[in-house]
This record gives C-alpha cells, structure tokens and sequence, in this order.
C-alpha cells in the first residue's frame, strides 16, 4: 500500500506544528512498510484576499512550503476578483496548486466559469506545453477537507491532517480473480461479491491501521486526525488502474456497457465500509493517470461525455483530460457549466481538470514525456487528445 499523500489543512500560525506532524506520521507510516509519497499544506491565508499581487502570495506560499518540508502546497479556492491574475501566479511557480470555485450554495456561478474557461485557455499557453493546467481544478459543490489536490481547502478552522491513499491498487488486487471470468459465467455473481467484500476488508483494515499511527501523533502535536479519502485513486503502474479494476467486474473494456454500473458498486462498496467518509469517498478517473484509461482514451471507447455519465455515481468528474491546443474559450466554458450543473442538480462534489496541450491536435497522442522533467513525467500516460 502507498500513500499519495498525508495533507495537513492549517492556517498560518499552525504550519509548523501541522508540518512537524506530517513529517512524523511520514517517518512511522515507514517503519510499517508504508510509503509515503509527498506531504501537502493547504494553509488559510492570512491577508490573502487583500493583497494586491497573487504572484508574490504564490511565490511566498510555495517558498515557505518548500522550507517546511512540504512538496506541495495549495492557495485553495482562490476568489473571483483575483481570477485574472491566476495564470501568472501559476506560471512562476512549480508546487503550487489552486481552485476556482464554479458554483454559489446551489447554484451555477455563470460569472466564475466564464473566468475559469479563459484563465484555462491562458495559462496553456503561458506554461510550456500547457500543462500548468495539471496543477488547477475547477470545483463545484466540493466541501472543505479533501487530502487530494486540487481540490483541498481549508475553511480557517483548526488545524487538521487528512490521508489519501492509492487504493485503486486495492480494488485491482480485489478483482483479479474475476479477470478471466467470462460474462454469463455461473460462478461471475458470486465472484463479483466476493470482490467487492474483500475490497472493503481491505479498506477497513487498512481504514484501521493508520488511524492507530496517526491518532496519536496528531494528538501529540495538536492537530485534528480527520482520516483517510478511500477514493481509489490510480497510478500509471498497471497494477493500480482502477480502470483494470472496473474492467473486471463488467466484463467489458472501459467504456462500454456495463461500465457505469461496475463504477457505482464501487462507489457504493467505498460508501458501505465503516470508516469515516471523507473528502470524495468515489472513484476517479484521471485519463493521464491510469494505463487502461489512457489505453481506452487511444482506442476511442469513451468520450467525455461518458466520463460526465460515470461522475455522477461515482467521484470527482473530468480529471486530466487531455484537449487540443486550440480548443475554444467558449467550449472549455461549456464543459465547466455542464460539470457544474451535474453537481448542482445531484447536490454532490465534482472536479474539472481540463488541460489544453500546446501543439497537439484532437487524436494526436499525448507527449508529457517530451514535455515534463523525466520525474514528473513518470506520473503520467500517454493517452490520446480528447474531442
């Protein structure tokens, strides 16, 4: 089991005991064999919206980050009036994330996803190969609290540490017994209990082992434990796609009939397991980030409108989804209020992370491996750009 993230949610007077603490579950998750892979700050800004220059609020905040050991740190939901100057704030930085807020209470915010469609199309073009857009989500009726980035904010309250773990890996290691079992099979409706069973012994026991290791670290440190978003987030590692994982259970490769109704037993095992529900507590996703979804994406199985369709039983919504260069302002726009209005009508949280990519034609494959540093590329797939 691998962690994405330990993610504290602090205001500024607590970072340092809120980061000692992060640092400290990293080193003990690690005695136990379980890896950490980056630490998270979504502080409460002091003096944020006041402040005339989001460019310098962005350089300070990655600066301090950075020196307190954190790999990445987000502005959170960033407000209306400093919308236009978010493409620059991204573009000179490197560990920052941030979100836009497309929706007020329960309504559709006309005014925030025009802004948000124009900041996407500006910022890729201003970060080279556009991909400055992998590091700002749209949100829409998403609450306080989430461990994954983009997404996380925090409301100004106390101090509080949340987890995020990979657990596709969990629901893929789950279903490989029902892989080669064909559709109609007399033994398909038990095995497909049977998986879905033990995907949830697997949450609750892990759900279990973590909060023994966490609780009282934060205890220690005066920080709330707030506990894990079992959303089963992928890895581009074929043994932790959680579109092999749904495979699987359907019968069918991703995209085609059956999909949808594998997606919410997912979504309803993750919902059923006594742990606490935090953050999205669904599936995602993210087309560059999982091996099967960006295989599919190449095959043409699925559109985005099936990936609409999906998100409304399940977690976050369009993530990473790769767009040609010279997609429209008024297109990017369309595909913001249509995600917003899902999440408006189902009360229910989404995400939109749409990424326009310089140089690239609908069809055409993506290429982050000449575009990001060998690292970061290593986090992603090529997957082919989406109509």
């Amino acid at each position: 089991m691998e962690l994405r993230t330990i993610t504290v949610g602090t205001r500024e007077k607590d970072w340092q005991r809120a980061a000692d603490a992060a640092a400290a579950l990293r080193t003990q998750l690690a005695r136990e064999g379980v890896v950490v892979q980056t630490l998270r700050a979504t502080p409460t800004v002091d003096g944020f919206n006041s402040c005339a220059d989001l460019v310098s609020v962005a350089c300070g905040l990655e600066e301090r980050a950075l020196d307190l050991g954190f790999d990445y740190v987000t502005l959170g939901v960033v407000q209306r009036e400093r919308l236009d100057q978010l493409a620059d704030a991204m573009a000179a930085t490197q560990a920052l994330f941030a979100s836009v807020s497309l929706t007020t209470h329960d309504a559709v915010d006309e005014g925030a996803i025009q802004q948000m469609a124009r900041m996407t199309h500006d910022l890729a073009r201003i970060v080279p190969g556009g991909v400055g857009n992998l590091r700002v989500a749209a949100l829409a009726q998403v609450p306080a609290g989430s461990p994954f980035f983009p997404a996380s904010w925090h409301d100004g309250g106390a101090p509080w540490l949340a987890i995020g773990p990979e657990a596709a890996a969990l629901a893929w290691q789950a279903t490989r017994p029902l892989a080669e079992v064909p559709l109609g099979h007399a033994d398909r409706p038990r095995l497909v209990a049977t998986a879905l069973q033990q995907l949830a012994t697997d949450i609750v026991r892990y759900d279990a082992l973590f909060a023994r290791i966490a609780q009282p670290i934060c205890a220690q440190y005066g920080i709330g434990y707030a506990g894990c978003d079992w959303s089963l987030a992928p890895h581009p590692h074929p043994e932790r796609s959680i579109a092999g994982a749904i495979e699987a259970l359907s019968g069918v490769p991703f995209g085609g009939w059956g999909t949808l109704s594998a997606v919410r037993a997912l979504t309803a095992t993750i919902r059923a397991c006594a742990v606490t529900q935090l953050g999205f507590s669904g599936i995602m996703l993210p087309v560059v980030e999982d091996a099967v979804l960006a295989q599919r994406a190449r095959e043409g199985r699925y559109t985005l409108r099936d990936l609409l369709a999906f998100s409304t039983v399940c977690g976050t919504g369009l993530d990473t989804i790769p767009l040609a260069a010279d997609v429209s302002v008024d297109a990017l726009a369309g595909m913001y209020r249509e995600v917003a209005s899902v999440a408006t009508a189902l009360k229910k949280p989404l995400t939109a992370r749409l990424m326009p990519l310089a140089g690239h034609a609908v069809g055409d494959t993506t290429r982050f491996a000449e575009i990001l540093p060998p690292a970061l590329a290593s986090f992603f797939c090529e997957a082919s750009v989406m109509q």
